[in-house]
């Protein structure tokens, strides 16, 4: 396996951009292309920031031009509309190939290189655990559709658990519990 930065990042990029088309398929219920979407990027958002961003900084690069606060912001937020997301997705694989990529490979060693490339992976994956599971899988389609239906949600009978997460998680980010 790989485990050059540069080789590991395009490799990264090519599932990034592969997630972000999925999203706008419709998929089966059991499916839930946008919810993997975000996890993949704040996985992939932690991991850059902290093993891949300080390294090409100290040789030149610019500062994370997408802002990861910000990208992170609207990554985290259920009420990003999906082609936003897909947008960010698409600005930061664009920034990190422009301006990350071309400073590591040229001005980085291939044994450090590898090392950040290593750690780069691990701190991902640590972070998708971490990040756990859909919300999706933690109620059923009934119990989804009676918190859709308290709601008010328009057109639940036709949505698919996934849609109805992502309703009930919209309105839920609207109107927090009080107390």
């Amino acid at each position: 396996m790989a485990s050059d930065i540069a080789l590991v990042l395009r490799s990264e990029h090519r599932q990034l951009v592969l997630r972000a088309q999925r999203c706008g398929r419709e998929g089966r219920g059991f499916q839930d292309p946008v919810g993997d979407l975000r996890r993949a990027l704040l996985a992939h958002l932690d991991a850059a920031a902290s093993e891949v961003y300080p390294p090409a900084q100290r040789r030149g690069a610019a500062a994370p031009e997408p802002g990861t606060s910000d990208v992170r912001e609207r990554v985290v937020d259920p009420g990003t509309p999906v082609d936003e997301l897909v947008q960010v997705t698409e600005d930061l694989v664009a920034y990190e190939d422009q301006r990350i990529l071309p400073v590591l490979e040229s001005h980085v060693g291939l044994p450090e290189r590898r090392r950040i490339g290593k750690l780069f992976r691990m701190r991902r994956d640590a972070s998708a655990r971490s990040i756990g599971t859909a919300p999706r899988n933690r109620r059923s389609q009934t119990e989804l559709y009676e918190v859709a239906r308290r709601a008010g949600v328009e057109q639940r009978s036709r949505m698919t658990q996934a849609q109805l997460q992502e309703a009930v998680a919209a309105w839920e980010h609207e109107h927090p519990p009080e107390g």
